[in-house]
C-alpha cells in the first residue's frame, strides 16, 4: 500500500510541478523581464502578482487534501481487486447509489456488495478509509448510528492514534486497520489494530458466506446490471474489467 502511494505520489508532484510552472509562467512576457536580472525579476514578479501566486498555492493544497483521500480509496479498492474480493466502491457506483441502499457517505466500500447489504447487512463487511483521523475519527460512530451497521473497519495510516481514540472507536464497533509495518512499529502490542492482511481474511470469509445464495430475481438483476455498469466505465482498464467478468 505504501509503496503504491509513493509511485503515486512521486508522478503527482511531477505533474503539479510542469502545472504550477506553466501557470505562472502564463501571467508574463519574456519581454517584462528582459532587462532585469535574476534576483530583480524574482522581486518583480513576486510583487507584481501576490494575490495569483497565493491563489494558486491555495488551489494546489487543496487540490492535494482531495486527491489524497479519492487516491488512498483506490488504492484499497485496488488491493481487494487484486485479492479477489467482491466489492461496491462509492468512488464507482457514486454517493447517490449508496445513498440509496442506506449506506452512509462515509462508507467508501461495501462487500460483497450494496446489494448483499440490503438482503442481509450482517453477512457484509463496510469499510471507511482516511489517511489520517484527526478529529474526522469522531464522524465514523455517528454515521455508524444513523446507517445501522453493526460495525465498521476503519482503514488509515495514521501513526499516532491514541489509545483513548482507538478503545472509543473499539466501544463503538469500528475496527482500526492499517499496513503490517505501521501496526508493528507504533500499535504491537493493540489487539484493536489489525493489518490489512487480517481484513483481507475476513473480507473473504464473508465473501464465502454468499458461495450459491439464490438471490431473489430483482436483486439478482439488480446486481448483474451494477457489474455490467462498472465493465463499461472501465473499458480502458484491463485489471478493473477482468476482474468485474470474474465476479459476473
Amino acid at each position: 500500500m505504501k509503496l503504491l502511494r509513493d509511485i503515486s505520489w512521486n508522478e503527482f508532484q511531477e505533474k503539479e510541478k510542469h502545472f504550477t510552472s506553466e501557470m505562472l509562467a502564463s501571467l508574463y512576457e519574456n519581454k517584462d523581464i528582459d532587462t532585469m536580472g535574476s534576483k530583480e525579476a524574482i522581486n518583480w514578479f513576486t510583487s507584481e502578482f501576490p494575490s495569483h501566486i497565493y491563489s494558486l498555492n491555495l488551489s494546489n493544497t487543496q487540490s492535494r487534501r482531495s486527491r489524497a483521500g479519492k487516491e488512498f480509496e483506490a488504492i484499497i479498492e485496488l488491493i481487494l481487486m487484486g485479492a479477489n474480493i467482491p466489492l461496491d466502491s462509492q468512488g464507482s457506483v457514486g454517493t447517490r447509489y449508496f445513498t440509496e441502499k442506506g449506506l452512509g457517505k462515509l462508507v467508501d466500500i461495501v462487500s460483497p456488495g450494496s446489494t448483499e447489504y440490503t438482503v442481509n447487512k450482517r453477512d457484509t463487511v463496510l469499510i471507511s478509509a482516511k489517511t489520517t483521523l484527526r478529529e474526522r475519527w469522531q464522524e465514523v460512530p455517528e454515521e455508524m448510528a444513523r446507517t445501522g451497521a453493526r460495525e465498521m473497519f476503519l482503514v488509515t495510516l495514521d501513526e499516532s492514534i491514541s489509545q483513548d481514540v482507538i478503545e472509543t472507536l473499539n466501544d463503538n464497533n469500528i475496527q482500526l486497520v492499517t499496513t503490517k509495518s505501521i501496526k508493528e512499529i507504533y500499535y504491537p502490542n493493540n489487539h484493536s489494530v489489525i493489518t490489512l492482511e487480517k481484513l483481507l481474511l475476513i473480507l473473504k470469509e464473508t465473501a464465502d458466506k454468499w458461495d450459491n445464495f439464490t438471490f431473489p430475481q430483482d436483486k439478482e438483476l439488480e446486481r448483474k446490471l451494477n457489474i455490467e455498469k462498472q465493465i463499461q466505465k472501465h473499458l480502458n482498464h484491463p485489471f478493473i474489467v477482468e476482474y468485474y467478468k470474474k465476479i459476473l
